[in-house]
């Protein structure tokens, strides 16, 4: 089978396409099919045009417009990536979220493209109640956000969902059951190759951050405006009292990065607070290896319990014992507390006990550690979940056969 995959964004340095519809799609080429991912490079314009080949699945950017930014040089871009897709001749597109960029593409293909069989991929929630609320867009923004993702999903023969939240949601659409499928993030191959880091490299790596020998406490991902990892700012205070040389790392880049400064810097945290920036994706092991604890801290919100966060896949993968929230998919990926410390979310001081415990006592955090990473590759492993993967595609299949005369 030919696939063509559609992202919304590039590569780098966000996660959708790198961390989610690349990983499906290397799947997919071990069993045997063709997968193509075109990706809109909007917010990494350097790489506009760049095609490469990775696994076995071929990676385009698209061009960008040379002749500005206006409204109809962006609406330009994702009506080249819907005619690049059917160009290719595909046997099904699957298009990743279904507004921005992508979510046009899609829009465009099932209006002037609607015999191709169309998989709608679905990994926030976006509209009401959803990231349109919370990042600041204007009112309009946000209303068409809301619209988007509805008429996108409700047209797409299948859907596939990264949660059991957006399962919910989409049911809410009026879809039926069946063309609904549940595919949570699953752990980068990566983790597992690179699975023991040698102690001087983890020694170098900490004296680099400045930590020494000191417990570390580590958070990784993206840092969006109103980051939740404020969370952690402000159970550390506590976790000074009881451990004074306590160290946490933050690694992510975006735009909440300066308020979660100002907040450690308020708190009078000073040097106990490391931001690490941007770090390479290849170099991640390492960091992990080196922590003795992974953070994940979420308030209770339809955003936080829609997410399937990768980077929790990334943390037990490594075999690293897990402080969470007890928000959506956190719960289950850590199977309700067996493979991780999960407190009451939006709770610090909750947060900040659980880190006490887990630090003072490496024996549970040890046996913590060994559960989460057998459970990552025994439930999440995407070498397993391919086979789901393939049996939406072929509902796709199926449907679109059914409907052709739509």
């Amino acid at each position: 089978m030919h696939i063509v995959m559609i992202g919304p964004f590039a590569w780098a340095p966000k996660g959708t396409v790198s961390a989610r519809a690349f990983f499906i799609g290397r799947a997919l080429v071990e069993q045997g099919h063709q997968v193509t991912i075109l990706m809109p490079p909007y917010n990494n314009p350097s790489h506009a045009g760049w095609e490469w080949a990775r696994d076995g699945v071929r990676l385009i950017n698209m061009s960008l417009p040379s002749w500005g930014d206006s409204a109809q040089a962006r609406m330009s871009v994702p009506l080249a990536t819907a005619r690049r897709a059917a160009r290719l001749q595909p046997d099904l597109l699957h298009v990743f979220k279904p507004l921005g960029y992508a979510g046009l593409a899609g829009m465009a293909l099932r209006l002037f493209w609607p015999r191709l069989p169309l998989v709608l991929d679905s990994d926030d929630w976006e509209g009401r109640g959803g990231w349109a609320d919370v990042n600041p867009y204007p009112r309009l923004w946000r209303w068409f956000f809301a619209w988007q993702e509805g008429w996108l999903a409700r047209r797409a023969d299948v859907v596939t969902v990264a949660s059991r939240t957006l399962q919910t949601q989409m049911w809410g659409f009026g879809i039926a059951p069946e063309r609904v499928f549940y595919l949570p993030n699953g752990p980068d191959r990566l983790f597992r190759a690179r699975r023991q880091v040698p102690i001087q490299v983890q020694r170098q790596l900490r004296q680099e951050l400045g930590v020494g020998e000191s417990p570390l406490a580590l958070y990784v991902g993206h840092i969006s405006y109103g980051s939740e990892v404020s969370l952690i700012l402000e159970a550390l205070p506590l976790v000074v009292e009881a451990l004074p040389d306590i160290h946490t790392v933050i690694v992510g880049t975006g735009d909440g990065v300066q308020a979660l400064r100002e907040q450690a810097q308020g708190a009078g945290l000073g040097e106990r607070v490391v931001f690490a920036g941007w770090v390479d994706h290849q170099h991640m092991p390492v960091y992990l290896a080196a922590a003795d604890l992974a953070l994940y801290p979420y308030r209770d919100t339809l955003v936080n319990r829609a997410k399937s966060p990768s980077k929790i896949t990334a943390y037990m993968a490594m075999g690293k014992p897990i402080v969470a929230s007890a928000v959506g998919e956190t719960v289950e990926y850590l199977e309700g507390g067996r493979a991780g410390l999960l407190t009451a979310p939006g709770d610090a001081r909750a947060f900040a006990k659980a880190m006490i415990a887990l630090l003072r006592d490496p024996a549970q955090a040890a046996e913590l550690g060994r559960r989460a990473e057998q459970r990552v590759w025994e439930r999440y492993d995407w070498a397993r979940q391919v086979t789901r993967v393939e049996h939406a595609y072929q509902a796709a299949i199926a449907r679109g056969s059914s409907a052709k005369n739509r």
